[in-house]
């Protein structure tokens, strides 16, 4: 199902819609589908990488919010040269998890 929504873009970025209209040959509204979809994508990425390093969130989480495996997070972290802040007792924890799945 899908829900319809209006907005208004400054004549530079209309040009520049049509100008990847011409270069893909997609119709208005799937070029913009796509595009909305991997800026959303971006953005959620963005701002789960903010949250890891405000050390409001944990990398499970952040990759969560992000919407990606744990490793593709890893990944994005070194791609950005993002430290890593991980603890003794995160590594801990994370042992734990696993033994206990092992265990099930």
């Amino acid at each position: 199902m899908s829900d319809r929504i209006s907005f208004v873009i400054p004549k530079t970025l209309k040009k520049s819609l049509r100008e990847l209209q011409t270069l893909t040959g997609e119709d208005q509204s799937t070029l913009l589908r796509r595009v909305v979809d991997k800026g959303l994508t971006e953005a959620r990425m963005d701002i789960a990488i903010e949250r890891y390093t405000k050390e409001q969130d944990s990398l499970e989480q952040a990759s969560a919010v992000a919407g990606v495996s744990l490793w593709r997070l890893l990944d994005e972290l070194k791609r950005r040269n993002v430290a890593l802040k991980y603890t003794a007792a995160d590594a801990e924890a994370e042992i734990n998890k696993l033994l206990a799945r092992r265990s099930h």
